[in-house]
């Protein structure tokens, strides 16, 4: 089942008509949610979020579509798939309701609520490193809209794509100024002598959710933080690399290109953040 602006679905059942905004101007956005251990997991970001970039895409906010709102409505759509004691991955998208051309004839939107159940625990480390190289066919613009999920997706797309076909676990992606940005589907992070580096919000990289609870928490666990533009050449001189995102958390990079890396601060860096979690 899905839901579909409050009416649940079976997800075989088509939802959308010719003329939908999404699909023509890509005119939407979207948050991808871990519910785990009964509770939507760092949600009140998520929320925040998303309502800043419908802000952004000049979208009318329904005074009623509150965090307490969609929070029951996501619920209420894991509990129609019997997910309730999963781990799931929630994906949560808003779109511009249907009608103009380039110009929209209103600003309201719609939200479409998917859920699918993972398997296992999400947050933990992994044991195998994963491996990353560069993506250099797009670079990824630098603008405010880059830091929400949605209308850069396509770079994303093109980015997995490449990874498959040189078998990597996920690839860099660049910015306009050919900075790293972030990866596929992660925000990235390299650590030097206990400080941790990653690219600024004004760099394009996704406001990621699991990166600004690292940003705010470094200094608190021994780690002197900075964000800053880097170029690829960095990483070679780099202890160790890490990638964060909403579902898998904090995973750890083992290989770009030649170089190799160790991983005895990231499992610090892990643990401390999921002690956090356990608070």
């Amino acid at each position: 089942m899905v839901n579909y602006n409050g009416t649940l679905t079976p997800e075989n059942q088509n939802l959308f008509k010719p003329g939908n905004r999404a699909f023509l101007y890509a005119d939407r956005i979207f948050e991808t949610i871990l519910y785990q251990n009964g509770r939507l997991l760092f949600w009140e970001d998520h929320y925040f979020r998303m309502m800043g970039g419908a802000c952004i895409l000049r979208m009318d906010i329904p005074i009623h579509l509150n965090m307490d709102f969609l929070e029951e409505e996501i619920l209420k759509t894991i509990d129609s798939c019997n997910l309730r004691s999963s781990s799931v991955r929630v994906r949560l998208s808003i779109h511009r309701v249907d009608g103009g051309l380039y110009l929209p004839e209103e600003n309201t939107f719609k939200y479409l609520i998917e859920a699918n159940k993972i398997d296992g625990d999400s947050y933990t480390l992994n044991t195998n490193g994963l491996v990353l190289d560069v993506f250099h066919d797009h670079l990824k613009p630098k603008q405010a809209l880059s830091n929400f999920k949605g209308g850069n997706a396509i770079i994303s797309v093109l980015s997995s794509i490449y990874a498959k076909e040189n078998d990597l676990n996920e690839s860099i992606i660049l910015n306009s100024e050919s900075n790293i940005c972030e990866t596929t589907a992660s925000n990235i992070f390299v650590i030097s002598d206990k400080t941790i580096y990653t690219p600024p919000l004004d760099s394009g990289c996704v406001d990621g959710i699991i990166r600004k609870n690292i940003v705010d928490n470094a200094s608190s666990w021994g780690y002197t933080m900075e964000e800053k533009d880097m170029k690829t050449f960095e990483l070679i001189t780099a202890e160790e690399l890490f990638l964060t995102n909403s579902i898998r958390g904090i995973q750890w990079v083992a290989t770009y290109k030649n170089k190799t890396y160790g991983n005895k601060a990231v499992k610090d860096i892990f643990n401390k953040f999921s002690e956090q979690l356990r608070t």
